[in-house]
């Protein structure tokens, strides 16, 4: 390998990895939906060159989630409700694949980290009033280490990169509220039924998904007529 074939790897590499990072960033709320990103201070923050912010921008841009603009700057791109509906059915199918590919050989200890946020979350209910905004971070938290028992890192990526456009603190910034009670209850009863290697884990992924979907669909921005004819 000759030393420019090693220096496009590199820097490949560390694209990848600014890439992630700002997956990571959206998915947490840190940038906005409708926020304009300047590429420089990126870079800064970042303490890399501006070549990988580049590359790591124009990925996002391909996979719709931001417009890239003159003079250096980049604009986080509201999700449309067919990218939203359209991200709703693959995170169905993969966390379904997820727990139908684990219950029945997944090990008791594997499920600590599962454990650890149930807990964290009921801590969290038990003040009032509730941190929504918290609990729908230990949400994803929750769901994002179901999929990466299975071990597949093209699963745990694809997962990461969904929920770039399934982000559920967007979801609570236009009115769509978690169900509390309802999606905690899922999450103890899914591990439960992961610890004994029941079968009965596949409905209640299938059942939280559906609920999920439900509440998501019933939201105002759904709903509203300004929204209807949104393709």
């Amino acid at each position: 390998m000759d030393d420019k074939e090693f220096i496009a790897i590199e820097r490949r590499s560390l694209a990848e990895q600014v890439y992630l990072h700002l997956c990571n960033s959206i998915s947490s709320g840190k940038f906005k939906y409708g926020q304009t990103i300047s590429t420089k201070k990126l870079s800064e923050e970042l303490k890399v060159s501006m070549m990988p912010i580049r590359e790591a921008l124009k990925r996002l841009e391909m996979d719709g989630v931001v417009e890239i603009r003159p003079r250096s700057m980049c604009l986080l791109r509201k999700p449309t409700k067919k990218t939203i509906l359209s991200a709703i059915d693959v995170r169905e199918i993969l966390e379904v694949y997820c727990v139908k590919a684990i219950y029945s050989t997944i090990e008791g200890s594997r499920l600590s980290e599962l454990r650890k946020i149930i807990d964290s979350m009921r801590m969290l209910m038990e003040k009032e009033p509730i941190d929504l905004k918290k609990y729908i971070r230990y949400d994803g938290q929750f769901h994002k280490a179901l999929c990466d028992l299975v071990d597949n890192e093209f699963v745990s990526k694809s997962y990461k990169e969904l929920n770039i456009h399934l982000n559920m603190n967007y979801m609570y910034d236009i009115g769509i509220k978690p169900n509390v009670s309802q999606t905690f209850i899922d999450h103890v009863d899914l591990v439960e039924a992961l610890a004994k290697h029941s079968p009965a884990a596949v409905d209640i992924i299938e059942k939280h998904l559906r609920i999920s979907r439900q509440n998501i669909l019933s939201g105002e921005f759904f709903t509203s007529r300004e929204t209807a004819a949104e393709a």
